[in-house]
């Protein structure tokens, strides 16, 4: 009996153990995802997610890294430090790790322009924010109009060319694709385009290295909308349109009316009936019509060699009465 009880103890904590197992189990379970940080970015929140991120939270997508406690996005084979997220306007800034604040200029790593970025990817460059244009260029001959900004080069790499023939060094920067190039004084060779976030641009009398460098190190500004396109509209099955100007989306559903005037309108029984009648009108008509192209060939036909045997007679006439003496 006193074996019977030390049994049934035995086989209740078990049961209690289990149970309290199951039990933080399924809390652990449907606990929220908490926001991640990484060095200054203490909000890393849905769709993001940092790298060993518990598999449920966040958007594979739109995973982050933390290497040497800054926040870094890996993007075509690049390694940008993630700057700024902007979760109201679905946006997020990045730098590319070359560039830096010095006594020289020095160029991004990466080369990134608004092409890389197809329809369906993750990220997008939108032209309706906008972008500004860094040219880099060597000159043999200095320059005194105030667009150019004189430049002092890290080193050779940097997207100009260090040689004795052309020893100075000029920057071109200007609002995307309105840049033009197409006047630059004959004494100068193109290097390197840098593309960055459009800031507030400096006054031409204003414009120097540091500035130059302050701009270039805003970036670039990419979206991330396509996540909501994903989550409200192709999960139904539906195309989606996005708007960069107030950051939405809109979802179409291909089978939807546009207008009040669309056959999706009429009920189904009446384009049932509109489907039969047309069937019927072409059964009909349709060998009346080519029965009436068919006789006026043959009707054309039958003209043409009346025409032809009246003229035949004519100049049997017109022969015989010749040979009269």
């Amino acid at each position: 009996m006193m074996l019977n009880k030390e049994k049934l103890v035995g086989v209740g904590l078990i049961t209690l153990l289990h149970l309290c197992f199951f039990s933080v189990c399924v809390a652990g379970q449907n606990q929220p995802c908490r926001p991640s940080s990484c060095g200054d970015m203490l909000n890393i929140s849905d769709p993001f997610r940092l790298k060993g991120d518990p598999s449920g939270c966040g958007d594979s997508r739109y995973e982050l890294a933390c290497e040497n406690n800054r926040t870094i996005l890996n993007l075509y084979r690049g390694k940008y430090y993630v700057e700024e997220i902007n979760y109201q306007n679905y946006s997020i800034r990045v730098v590319d790790p070359g560039l830096k604040k010095g006594n020289c200029l020095s160029t991004p790593l990466y080369h990134l322009t608004p092409e890389n970025f197809s329809y369906d990817h993750p990220y997008a460059w939108p032209y309706d924010w906008g972008f500004r244009t860094t040219v880099l260029m060597s000159c043999s001959r200095p320059i005194s109009d105030d667009k150019f900004i004189p430049i002092t080069s890290c080193n050779s790499t940097n997207g100009t060319t260090s040689s004795s023939s052309q020893p100075y060094h000029y920057a071109l920067s200007g609002d995307g694709e309105s840049l033009q190039v197409g006047d630059l004084p004959g004494s100068c060779t193109i290097g390197k385009s840098i593309f960055s976030k459009l800031g507030a641009a400096s006054e031409p009398g204003n414009r120097s290295m540091s500035s130059l460098q302050d701009q270039l190190l805003l970036g670039i500004e990419l979206s991330f909308l396509q996540i909501q396109c994903i989550r409200e509209c192709r999960v139904k099955g539906q195309s989606c349109y996005m708007d960069y100007t107030v950051n939405s989306v809109k979802c179409d559903d291909p089978n939807s009316c546009k207008d009040l005037s669309d056959d999706c309108y009429k009920p189904i029984w009446l384009k049932g009936l509109i489907i039969i009648l047309q069937i019927i009108f072409a059964s009909i008509y349709t060998p009346i019509i080519a029965a009436g192209i068919l006789g006026r060939a043959l009707l054309g036909v039958v003209l043409s060699y009346g025409i032809y045997k009246l003229r035949q007679r004519h100049i049997s006439k017109h022969d015989t009465t010749k040979e009269i003496p």
